[in-house]
């Protein structure tokens, strides 16, 4: 037996030999940290009884700065012994949350050589998050410029990587992101970055091919790595490197790149340089390609609709996928099966928007349109595209229509859907009258000033009010035209008890709808109807 081994007593079991091993294991383990840490032993137990103290919910804000006082007293000159360790670590968390910017900075003095072991630490990397989640500007491009040189390295590894991301994502600058990013490159492209003013995915360094040959090569080499640590895949900053290779990548390696990835680009469309990525890949992926994007989305497709970055991605696919009925099983079922959260969602709205009138102006920023027009002429989609967007829209205008038929009441009257209605009524396919009827009905209702039972008359709404100016455009315009089908039946006298209203902004309101149309309605002969309203019109 060797020295020091436990040595078990006659006729114990096997089971009270373990519990005697274990329990002489806590006592040597307990012994071991006393003789360690002798001096910092008292010191952790005074920190963390201020700091139990400093955390109740009754300490007031002149017993916190006394307590401050004291917690910093007791860790001067000891942080970097405390840093390391599960108990102590919290107390120096609350330390840096609660202390004043001279004292993170203090903290930050002591520990700004360790940085870099801090953020691979299990505990220690919670330090590192604490100041730059609450250091001022200075401290967190100090703790920032700690990182560089040593970025790849921690991005392999699962703790660290967690931490650059959250300096990358949530807290750096584009100066910090830039040099953040070409810590993954490494000093080759240090040494040989060209500095330029143009500026390419938001950013003023950038790699031209005709200047720095290798650039590509380089991009992709980072890339390699990054698909083999697939926990990182979800970073912003690996990102932002995918960006950079389909941005300048020739056609060969771009499309081993996209076969390579095309099962984890569902894990990257939560960032803006992660929906563009996905957005190339699905431009200029082949047909095989896109089929397996779509199929890894499966069941997150209202998480893409309703997400601010991810729907870019859904509109990049109406746009280049040819094989509209893959979309119809695989995309549109499940964001029609989840249309009355979709459709009340800002972003969501956009998408169904989008399937009825694409690329209109008033829906989406001309950036927006820009980017969605760099995959027009991508090698890989033969389908004409007004046939591509017409089976789509076949697809969805049942299901539309049917909406507003049932929900006309809270999607007229609701600010965020009030807009969907008239592109519904104006762009579907199919028979439209049940919900043009349903509309109708809400502005057919008998006008009481200041609404009955604090619901307003569409007329007086303030989003209503817009729906109902569109309608009265639209049936006089349609009027005019012949094309019966899509008229919404507001009545002559409707229109002019709605003229002669005692509430004279809705008067107002309708006679200015009607002016656009004053002078058709003067060359109309033989209409008793349009004489009515001309009549009105000019009292």
């Amino acid at each position: 037996m060797k020295k020091g081994e436990f040595k078990p007593k006659k006729g114990q079991t096997e089971e009270e030999l373990t519990q005697n091993r274990q329990q002489k294991k806590k006592e040597l383990k307990k012994t071991r940290q006393l003789a360690e840490r002798k001096d910092m032993f008292q010191i952790i137990c005074q920190a963390k009884q201020v700091w139990g103290d400093l955390r109740r919910k009754k300490c007031d804000n002149d017993m916190k700065k006394k307590l401050m006082k004291d917690l910093h007293d007791l860790l001067r000159g000891k942080v970097k012994q405390m840093a390391f360790a599960h108990d102590s670590v919290r107390v120096l968390q609350c330390f840096i949350q609660f202390g004043s910017h001279e004292q993170r900075q203090e903290v930050f003095e002591e520990l700004k050589d360790d940085v870099i072991g801090l953020c691979k630490s299990q505990y220690g990397k919670h330090i590192v998050k604490k100041l730059l989640m609450y250091g001022n500007k200075e401290l967190l491009a100090a703790v920032m410029q700690t990182f560089k040189g040593h970025v790849r390295p921690m991005l392999r590894h699962a703790a660290a990587s967690s931490i650059i991301e959250y300096a990358y994502n949530d807290k750096a600058v584009l100066a910090q992101r830039l040099m953040l990013t070409e810590g993954l490159y490494g000093n080759t492209f240090t040494v040989c970055k060209v500095h330029t003013h143009t500026h390419t995915s938001a950013c003023n360094y950038y790699m031209p091919l005709h200047y720095f040959p290798s650039s590509v090569g380089l991009i992709m080499g980072v890339c390699e790595i990054i698909l083999v640590l697939k926990q990182v895949i979800k970073h912003s900053l690996v990102h932002k490197v995918f960006l950079d290779f389909f941005l300048f990548a020739p056609d060969k390696p771009r499309t081993e790149m996209i076969e390579s990835i095309r099962e984890s680009v569902v894990y990257m469309a939560h960032t803006h340089d992660g929906a563009r990525v996905a957005m190339h890949c699905l431009w200029h992926g082949t047909a095989k390609d896109r089929k397996v994007i779509i199929k890894t989305m499966k069941t997150y497709m209202v998480k893409f609709a309703t997400g601010e970055f991810g729907h870019l991605v859904l509109l990049a696919m109406f746009d280049c996928v040819d094989d509209t009925k893959l979309v119809k099983q695989a995309v549109l079922s499940e964001i029609l099966s989840s249309l009355e959260e979709v459709i009340s969602n800002k972003y969501g709205k956009k998408v169904l928007l989008y399937l009825l009138s694409p690329r209109d102006p008033a829906h989406l920023l001309p950036e927006i349109i820009k980017v969605l027009e760099q995959g027009d002429k991508n090698a890989h989609s033969k389908k004409d595209m007004k046939l591509r967007r017409k089976e789509l829209l076949e697809v969805v205008s049942p299901p539309l229509l049917e909406h507003l038929r049932d929900h006309a009441d809270t999607m007229v009257t609701d600010k965020a859907t009030s807009v969907t209605v008239s592109d519904i009524l104006a762009s579907a396919c199919g028979d439209l009258r049940p919900a043009m009827t349903a509309v109708a009905k809400l502005a057919n209702q008998e006008l009481v000033p200041g609404g009955t039972g604090g619901q307003l008359h569409m007329a007086e709404h303030p989003a209503g009010h817009l729906v109902l100016k569109w309608l009265i455009e639209q049936d006089l315009t349609l009027e005019e035209a012949g094309k019966e089908g899509k008229k919404t039946h507001i009545t002559v006298f409707e229109l002019v008890d709605l003229l002669n209203s005692c509430d004279k902004s809705v008067a107002a309101e309708v006679k200015a709808a009607l002016e656009s149309v004053k002078s058709e309605l003067s060359s109309i002969s033989n209409n008793k109807g349009a004489e009515i309203l001309l009549e009105n019109l000019n009292k």
